[in-house]
C-alpha cells in the first residue's frame, strides 16, 4: 500500500499566511532549452523510479509516461467533496509512479485559513492539531492501491506538495510551480499533487492496458469526551460516589461520531508509576522523564483498541540537561523520550477485557491527568479509478 502524507504544509504556514485572491501567472521554470533541446520542465517532468517531486538523483532511465487523464474540466472525477485526475502513470523495469493531482475549490480554502490562518502551529494542542488536520481542504490521508492489467504492485513510498492561490507569490516552491504547468492545472483553484512509486510484485507490465487505482481513506481520529483522574490523595480511588455513601465504578458515556452508538468506559483502577531504566536516546548530559499514570477500563459493547483509544491530553516533559532543575527545560534541547508500553495489557487475573492507558511521561509523580477518549474513524467511502491506457508512438 503506497503511503501518503502531506509534510502539514497548509497548516505549517499558517504562520506566514497573507489572505489575498492575487493570482501570479509566472513559469514556475524558464522554458529555454538545455544543451539536449529540452525545456527545464521538460527535464522536471523526467520520472526516475524512487525519486519524489524535489529528488535531483537522475540515475538509470527515465520511466515511460502514460498519459490518463486530460487537463479539461470534464476529465476530473468527483469523489466526495473533492474533484480528482490521474495526469500520468510512469513504469519502467523497476516499477510504476502514479501521479496525482487533486482540486481543492477556493471556498473552502477561505474559510479553513479564515478559522486557522492566525493560530501558530507549536501553540496547537495535540487534538487542535488533528482537528485542524481533519478539517484540512487540502488533507492527504489516503492510501493508494494501484494495479496494472490486474496485476496489484506493492507500494514502496509517496509524496506530496500543496499549491494554494491564497498565499503569497512567493511562497510557492519551483516544484509545485512546475507541476502546475506540466499538468495543466487551473489557477482558479487550489491543488493538491500526489506522487507514489510501486515496485512489481512480479514480471513487470511495461505496456499495461488497463489501470485501476483505489484511494483507501485512512481513519481519522475525533475526540469523544474528556475526564480527569486524580490520585493525589494517595488512595488511588477513581470511584464515583453514591447519593447513600456507595460507590460504584465510574463510568463514562461515550457517543460514537459517525454511528450515534453509545459506549460505556468504566474505570476500573488508576496508580502513579514510574519506567525502569533509560527513556532516551543519546546524550549523556541529558535526563528524560520516566514518571506516568496508568490506568486501567473496560468498555461496553466491545470496540477494538485500535478504534477507540484513551490518550493523555497533555504532552510530555521535554528532556533536561541534567541539573537543569525541576522545571527548567533547556529550549534548545530537541529531543524525544520514549518508552514502550502496551496499547491494552492482559495481566494475571484480569479480564481479557480489561484494557490499560499511559499518561505522558513527566519527571514529577503524575497524580493528575486529564484524559481523552479518541474514535478513530473512516470518514470517507474508497474511490476506485478505471482507466484504459494508451501509449504514446
Amino acid at each position: 500500500m503506497g503511503n501518503v502524507q502531506l509534510e502539514r504544509e497548509d497548516i505549517c504556514a499558517m504562520r506566514r499566511q497573507k489572505v489575498s485572491s492575487e493570482k501570479t501567472e509566472r513559469p514556475a521554470m524558464a522554458g529555454r532549452p538545455d544543451r539536449t533541446g529540452r525545456t527545464e520542465v521538460e527535464c522536471f517532468m523526467e520520472v526516475y523510479f524512487g525519486t519524489n517531486f524535489w529528488d535531483d538523483r537522475k540515475t538509470g532511465a527515465p520511466l515511460a509516461k502514460i498519459p490518463v487523464h486530460g487537463s479539461a474540466e470534464g476529465d476530473m472525477l468527483a469523489w466526495e467533496n473533492k474533484k480528482v485526475r490521474i495526469p500520468a502513470v510512469y513504469v519502467g523495469q523497476e516499477g510504476a509512479v502514479l501521479d496525482l493531482c487533486i482540486c481543492v475549490p477556493l471556498p473552502d480554502i477561505s474559510e479553513y485559513m479564515g478559522k486557522w490562518k492566525d493560530r501558530g502551529y507549536q501553540d496547537l494542542s495535540d487534538e487542535e492539531l488533528e482537528q485542524a488536520e481533519n478539517e484540512s481542504p487540502f488533507g492527504g490521508h489516503f492510501d493508494v492501491l494501484l494495479s496494472m492489467d490486474g496485476a496489484r504492485l506493492k507500494g514502496t513510498f509517496g509524496c506530496g506538495t500543496v499549491w494554494n492561490p491564497l498565499l503569497p507569490d512567493g511562497d510557492m516552491d519551483p516544484e509545485t510551480e512546475t507541476l502546475m504547468e506540466a499538468y495543466g492545472c487551473s489557477r482558479e483553484y487550489g491543488w493538491v499533487f500526489h506522487r507514489n512509486c510501486f515496485e512489481w510484485d512480479g514480471t513487470p507490465v511495461l505496456k499495461p492496458g488497463k489501470l485501476e487505482c483505489i484511494l483507501v481513506p485512512r481513519k481519522q481520529p475525533v475526540t469523544a469526551a474528556h475526564f480527569v483522574t486524580d490520585i493525589s490523595d494517595g488512595t488511588g480511588d477513581v470511584s464515583d460516589e453514591m447519593g447513600d455513601g456507595k460507590k460504584q465504578a465510574r463510568k463514562i458515556q461515550l457517543v460514537h461520531p459517525l454511528s450515534g452508538d453509545t459506549y460505556t468506559l468504566t474505570i476500573l483502577s488508576c496508580e502513579a508509576g514510574q519506567h525502569e531504566g533509560d527513556c532516551g536516546g543519546p546524550g549523556k548530559d541529558l535526563e528524560y522523564p520516566a514518571c506516568y499514570q496508568e490506568i486501567t477500563y473496560t468498555v461496553e459493547p466491545d470496540i477494538t483498541p485500535e478504534e477507540l483509544t484513551i490518550q493523555d491530553c497533555e504532552r510530555e516533559d521535554q528532556p533536561r540537561r541534567k541539573g537543569a532543575g525541576d522545571n527548567d527545560a533547556d529550549p534548545s534541547v530537541h529531543a524525544v523520550s520514549t518508552v514502550l508500553v502496551p496499547m491494552y495489557a492482559m495481566e494475571g487475573g484480569k479480564s481479557p477485557n480489561v484494557r490499560s492507558a499511559y499518561s505522558s511521561l513527566r519527571f514529577g509523580p503524575v497524580d493528575r491527568a486529564e484524559w481523552r477518549a479518541v474514535f478513530h474513524i473512516k470518514k470517507e467511502k474508497d474511490f476506485q479509478i478505471q482507466a484504459d491506457l494508451v501509449h504514446c508512438p
